[in-house]
């Protein structure tokens, strides 16, 4: 293997996957849009700052801005948004939309049970909404006070579960390969993310262009997307250089060391998310609302780092990717080896929304989505 300066351009190096949802198992896969559509953020030249010392000085750390809400993910076992009674002062989401739409339709609740509920062949207790909450996380603003429709209450609990099913299929780009099987620890697309896609997309995407991005924080089969929050990327001294590589000595390695949080799927449906103060939970990785993981691993560069006399990183390669038998190779993961840790470590993929779809069976068909934003969902500003 021999990675050169001339690696391809970045958008080439960012697999492009169709990708099944979760936290919802099976069902149709979601649309996308092609590269350089115009629209993509992994387009050629969108992502090429690659030069690992520039990085650090202006993109070691963000918080997406505006910051994305915490929910609850109505799992498929509990109905999904149709969880709830027919008691009137006790409906579902899903029952409610159905009381306070005023055009025919067939009632969102019935296909929510049939559909989204735990009559579902093969349901697992991970099944659930939380792409679809996740993607409406990033891409509207949080339900943060009761609202009357047509006569209809629609709590922050309602309005949060209907948005997480408008959202449940949309248009955006995919960064890495699902893995699919309970007891793969070994394959390419466990392993993908690989170090260098990770890096180079939390600084260029959530850093240099402020856009925020979700992630599938279950390195293994199951399916946890959550919207990131933050990072923080440690700085990096003399002793993380690793020097360059024994058998391909035109690669230069360097040990780095990446927090990251992002907003959890697990609160009370009704809970209001506060503000992200990352010097509070800089060591805190189990907090309620923001959860978070520290992250080693390996970088390539096509050049030797250089380092002060007080050891700070001021100069550097770029970093390196490239592809080899259909698979990208761009440093190694440092979390351990621990078979029953390692699917709690990097990044199974991540994803980049860009608006809705309609639903092709995977959501549920009857919400109307040109309801939801007029009643419920503005866009985050």
């Amino acid at each position: 293997m021999r990675l050169v300066k001339s690696v391809p351009p970045l958008a080439a190096a960012l697999v492009v996957a169709m990708l099944g949802m979760g936290c919802g198992g099976g069902g149709a896969y979601p649309k996308h849009d092609a590269l350089g559509s115009g629209e993509s953020l992994t387009q050629a030249g969108a992502l090429n700052a690659r030069n690992l010392a520039e990085l650090q000085l202006h993109h070691s750390r963000a918080v997406v801005s505006p910051q994305p809400w915490a929910a609850y993910w109505w799992p498929y076992v509990g109905s999904g948004i149709a969880n709830g009674w027919r008691d009137p002062d006790n409906l579902a989401p899903a029952d409610k939309y159905d009381r306070a739409y005023r055009g025919a339709h067939e009632p969102l609740a019935d296909w929510e049970r049939a559909r989204h509920g735990p009559g579902l062949a093969n349901v697992a207790s991970w099944w659930g909404h939380c792409n679809g909450w996740a993607a409406a996380a990033l891409m509207v603003s949080e339900p943060r006070l009761p609202k009357f429709i047509n006569g209809v209450s629609f709590g922050v609990r309602d309005q949060k579960a209907l948005l997480a099913e408008s959202w449940m299929e949309f248009s955006g780009d995919f960064i890495g390969t699902r893995v699919d099987e309970e007891k793969d620890l070994s394959s390419a697309a466990f392993w993908d993310v690989v170090p260098a896609q990770f890096h180079l997309v939390l600084t260029n995407i959530v850093g240099k262009q402020n856009h925020g991005l979700i992630l599938d924080r279950h390195t293994g089969h199951e399916i946890w997307n959550q919207p990131l929050v933050a990072y923080d990327i440690a700085p990096i001294t003399r002793d993380d250089y690793l020097g360059s590589h024994p058998s391909y000595p035109d690669i230069y390695r360097v040990n780095v060391t990446a927090r990251i949080w992002w907003a959890n799927d697990a609160i009370g449906p009704d809970e209001i998310t506060p503000p992200f103060d990352m010097e509070k939970l800089h060591e805190e990785y189990f907090d309620h609302f923001f959860p978070g993981r520290l992250l080693r691993y390996e970088l390539w560069l096509d050049a030797p780092a250089e380092f002060d006399a007080q050891g700070k990183l001021v100069r550097s390669g770029d970093i390196l990717i490239t592809r080899r038998n259909d698979v990208y190779v761009g440093g190694a993961w440092k979390n351990g080896i621990n078979p029953a840790l390692l699917a709690h470590t990097h990044p199974d993929y991540m994803w980049v929304p860009f608006s809705q779809q309609r639903s092709s069976g995977y959501k549920n068909p009857r919400i109307d989505d040109q309801w939801v934003r007029a009643n419920i969902g503005e866009p985050a500003h």
